[in-house]
């Protein structure tokens, strides 16, 4: 008897003792360390000097710019510590070389001894991979960095053994290793770190092939204060505490960037892959007054991706790019349309070409030209992809890849873009240009080569024969059935 009953309780699944509210170890994100670096004494005086006008500026005190600089830092610590802490799998680490700074409840401090800054860098990341496989390094002069980008640098370091992460003036706000300190160069100077370009050419003749995440901005620089008050005043950016600093210090307000309101529409059908670095780009420009997401019912992650950006508008409507782009239209509030694709990548002075040309008032839209890249890498025939731009240089009637920007109210009055599965961008063109002006800028879209690589010669002959075939009478249904599924 003692025996049957011995063997049924061998047989039984064993049961694990648990403290209250404890997590097995297998439901537990793995825990990654983030360093967040901060100067003990920030050197913004400057930032000062050229943010606000000579007459604020004659007004405050010179005595004053280290109490108000230490005092902003400190907001960006705390907006960054934030963004960090969002994160299931981040464990926060502010990085300083002095007291000076307090760090908010539940995030460590750990003392960056003395030395260069890169120096500085390869003893705490040797630090924190001491203690998991992969470590993340941002800079806390980054407000307002959203969590996405730390989710798009963890799953990078998934295939890549290190991620940077630039900003839109070059300069470094992010590093990413898996593996160990070992990955960096021996003889790693200051200036390779003050550029992500130059890290990463550094890190390729070591050997590695570094991916590089959404790009985002420092405030080092005037301008990167002046466009974090505008970003806060669109509210795409999240930082409570910098927008509360700011405001305390008599620089809440800022002018708007434009006299003319631009909605950027951007149509998205299972573009996961592309749409954060995309709205990163956009976010980044304070002369966009709306950005809207209009999906077609992705089945992959781009409608949470587009969710997780604070001031984008993301709309639902039926599949079909000309219904989503005419659907935003109408919900849009700018005096100007641009639409854009996922996979185009306009020019940092996008908005000066886009004024430029409207500010003759007989142009009623226009384009970029467009310059077609790989998609993901190198390509051995990419030379041959640049076919595919020929059209884009002699024609005034633009493709949807070209970034076609118009006016709202006459693109409402021609009735928007026709619902055909392929040229609806075409023939919208075509109707514009019996109202007024289509003017073709000079500047360049970057646009992806995805569909080229496959057929480099038969794509980029058949983008510039479309035209002719459409306006031979060639049913759209059979030149879509040509080009493949337009998206």
């Amino acid at each position: 008897m003692h025996c049957r009953r011995w063997i049924e309780l061998q047989r039984r699944p064993a049961v694990t003792t648990m403290p209250a509210g404890a997590l097995p170890t297998e439901a537990r994100p793995q825990q990654i360390p983030v360093l967040i670096f901060e100067r003990a004494q920030p050197a913004y005086p400057e930032v000062w000097r050229g943010s606000s006008s000579a007459q604020q500026w004659q007004r405050a005190s010179r005595a004053s710019a280290p109490r108000r600089s230490a005092m902003l830092a400190q907001a960006f610590l705390a907006d960054t510590c934030e963004a960090v802490r969002r994160m299931p799998w981040a464990q926060p680490v502010v990085v300083t070389d002095g007291p000076q700074r307090s760090v908010p409840k539940g995030v460590a401090r750990w003392h960056a001894g003395r030395g260069p800054f890169v120096a500085c860098l390869k003893r705490c990341l040797h630090r924190a991979l001491a203690q998991a496989p992969m470590a993340l390094a941002v800079l806390a002069a980054a407000p307002g960095l959203p969590p996405g980008m730390l989710e798009e640098a963890r799953q990078g370091l998934g295939g890549a053994r290190a991620v940077l992460g630039s900003s839109d003036d070059g300069r470094l706000y992010l590093v990413g290793l898996r593996g160990g300190t070992d990955l960096l160069p021996a003889d790693l100077r200051a200036c390779d770190v003050e550029k992500a370009d130059r890290l990463r050419r550094v890190l390729m003749r070591a050997g590695l092939h570094p991916s590089f995440v959404s790009p985002w901005f420092d405030v080092a620089s005037p301008h990167g204060l002046l466009r974090l008050r505008q970003l806060l005043a669109l509210r795409r950016l999240h930082a409570p505490a910098t927008a509360k600093a700011l405001k305390e210090l008599g620089l809440g307000k800022v002018r708007r960037a434009s006299q003319v309101t631009t909605t950027v529409i951007v149509p998205t059908l299972d573009e996961a892959r592309r749409i954060r670095q995309r709205l990163a780009e956009l976010c980044l420009c304070p002369h966009w007054s709306e950005i809207i997401v209009v999906d077609g019912g992705s089945r992959d992650e781009t409608v949470a991706i587009a969710r997780s950006f604070p001031g984008v508008r993301v709309l639902e409507a039926p599949r079909g790019r000309a219904r989503q782009m005419n659907a935003a239209a109408v919900e849009a509030s700018g005096d100007v349309l641009l639409f854009l694709h996922a996979d185009v990548a306009l020019p940092l002075d996008a908005a000066r070409w886009i004024e430029d040309a409207l500010v003759d008032p007989e142009v009623i839209a226009g384009a970029f030209r467009t310059w077609t890249v790989p998609d993901g890498g190198r390509f051995p025939l990419g030379p041959l992809l640049h076919l595919a731009d020929l059209r884009s240089r002699y024609t005034t009637l633009p493709y949807g890849d070209q970034a076609l920007f118009v006016r709202r109210k006459t693109f409402l009055e021609v009735g928007g873009f026709p619902d055909l599965p392929l040229m609806e961008d075409l023939e919208l063109a075509r109707r514009l240009r019996k109202r007024g002006r289509i003017r073709i800028v000079r500047a360049c879209v970057q646009v992806s080569g995805r569909r080229f690589e496959s057929h480099p010669i038969y794509y980029a002959t058949l983008v510039n024969l479309l035209p002719l075939l459409h306006r031979l009478g060639v049913p759209p249904h059979l030149l879509a059935r040509l080009y493949g599924n337009p998206r």
